[in-house]
């Protein structure tokens, strides 16, 4: 446990950086589909739905 501090930018309604030190990330998208693509996994998500994807851009598989 210790401190964290995040910060989100938004860009208009649609784009939203999250900018953190240890995985920085990019979303684009609304209340349709949203996009998050990060240094470790692109997401692929309906928001309000449940039902999202994730795929790994380092080619490890989760444990």
């Amino acid at each position: 446990m210790g401190l964290h501090i995040r910060k989100d930018i938004k860009l208009g309604k649609l784009v939203k950086i999250n900018a953190n030190k240890k995985n920085p990330s990019l979303t684009i998208g609304g209340k349709k589909l949203k996009l998050t693509v990060s240094s470790k996994k692109v997401t692929a998500s309906l928001p309000g739905t449940g039902i999202s994807y994730d795929a790994r851009l380092d080619g490890k598989k989760k444990k």
